[in-house]
């Protein structure tokens, strides 16, 4: 009995691990904003079961502390500065392989985005 339980332990584990691994990379993400489309690029990088990184667009490279990973669901915060000043924006989304697909919150609303695993 003990075997079997250390067994579905240590698969249930490897699992977990697998699911959230998922995310690391360089993802190239399309935003249809109202100033045109982007294709920022997202790069996250996992250490231990933290998630951090950068996100390349219009206004450079910008850093991101944490990325919260639970299974394939995600989320980050980013600040921009826009000419009318500094924005809060919280980037949250699902993995489904080599593609992601969520939302950008943002004080006016949402807008949604999608990407692909750069190769």
């Amino acid at each position: 009995m003990w075997k079997r339980f250390g067994l579905t332990l240590a698969l249930g584990c490897m699992a977990g691990t697998a699911v959230a691994a998922g995310i690391e990379g360089t993802w190239i993400l399309v935003v249809e904003t109202p100033r045109g489309v982007q294709h920022p690029q997202l790069r996250v990088i996992g250490e231990g079961d933290a998630y951090h990184g950068t996100y390349t667009g219009r206004q450079g490279e910008l850093p991101i502390e944490r990325i919260e990973v639970d299974g394939d669901a995600f989320s980050f915060p980013l600040r921009v500065t826009m000419p009318m000043g500094e924005m809060d924006l919280r980037y949250s989304g699902l993995i489904n392989g080599d593609h992601l697909e969520g939302e950008i919150g943002n004080p006016r609303g949402s807008i949604p985005f999608t990407g692909t695993r750069a190769e």
